[in-house]
């Protein structure tokens, strides 16, 4: 085992002196290595692993994406809890973290500065969105958990897809719980199932049907990851149709000009068994919502 490391240590070494050897010019990210295709690489951590992954196998890793300026817009913890597979094709061992993948072992940890161009193409097959529109590089970190073949990864896609629902609403329920008694022992929730966190009340004007309101709210995950980067704000009439997801709407309704709650909404009262149409938000999540209602009208 020691030596199989060393020589995978060695290995790793050497890719790094051949890349950088093969440009004209260091990179001017401290510590990454850069090669003529444009691709930075630096290896974080040594796995314990033995093989390589051959072209047509599978990579299952965990990964963190980000933008220039350092902020995460994608991660497997939230956006692929199963892992991200990638496949690693014959024909893309070019313009691709590919062959860097293929020197790699199970347990590697590495991070990646890449074009946002090429980045959005070859790992969500989009144009570059807005959010990074002014990035020169995306930051990719990840680490190569597992290597399996094209019929386990098939396998593996079925699993998920035919998984039970009745079980992966059981666990969304035992996250909440675990959640509300860990930070809010008292909290109770309505006979709709929304979870009353806290709540601030005044003697201010009622919200009714076709009043016009405007509201100010933020949108967490249960580990308060941020659903956007700052507060929004909205102002629309209460009671039109698919204004809001449904949770929000039967809690706002119950509220008065000024007054602030924070909730549980639960999947089924937000984005349920599907998740967000623009996939930030995956299926069976419960999300948490400070909301205030700053008028109504």
């Amino acid at each position: 085992m020691k030596k199989n490391k060393l020589f995978h240590y060695s290995l790793c070494l050497a890719i790094l002196c051949i890349v950088t050897s093969c440009q004209k010019h260091t990179s001017a990210i401290d510590g990454y290595a850069r090669n003529n295709d444009g691709f930075y690489f630096k290896l974080l951590v040594l796995g314990d692993g033995n093989d390589h992954p051959l072209p047509d196998q599978v990579l299952v890793v965990d990964a963190v994406m980000r933008t220039q300026a350092d902020s995460i817009f994608w991660d497997t913890k939230h956006d692929a809890q199963n892992g991200l597979y990638i496949v690693l094709s014959k024909n893309e061992l070019t313009h691709s973290c590919n062959p860097y993948f293929l020197n790699m072992v199970e347990g590697d940890s590495a991070s990646f500065y890449i074009n946002p161009k090429v980045f959005f193409r070859n790992y969500f097959d989009t144009v570059v969105p807005s959010f990074c529109a002014k990035d020169s590089l995306i930051k990719m970190d990840i680490k190569l958990n597992q290597i399996i073949s094209k019929g386990e990864y098939s396998a593996l896609k079925k699993m998920v897809e035919y998984r039970d629902a009745e079980d992966v609403e059981l666990q969304e329920l035992k996250k909440i719980d675990a959640y509300v008694s860990q930070n809010y022992p008292s909290a109770d929730f309505d006979c709709d199932g929304v979870y009353m966190l806290q709540k601030e009340k005044t003697n201010g004007q009622p919200i009714t049907m076709g009043k016009r309101i405007k509201i100010e709210y933020e949108g967490y995950f249960l580990d308060g990851k941020p659903i956007d980067n700052k507060k929004q704000e909205l102002e629309f009439t209460y009671g039109t149709p698919d204004q809001l997801v449904k949770g929000l709407n039967i809690v706002i309704g119950t509220l008065k000009k000024g007054e602030f709650v924070k909730i549980i909404v639960p999947s089924r009262l937000a984005f349920g068994e599907k998740g967000s149409s623009n996939g930030s938000i995956q299926p069976y999540t419960p999300l948490v919502y400070n909301i205030k209602i700053i008028d109504i009208k």
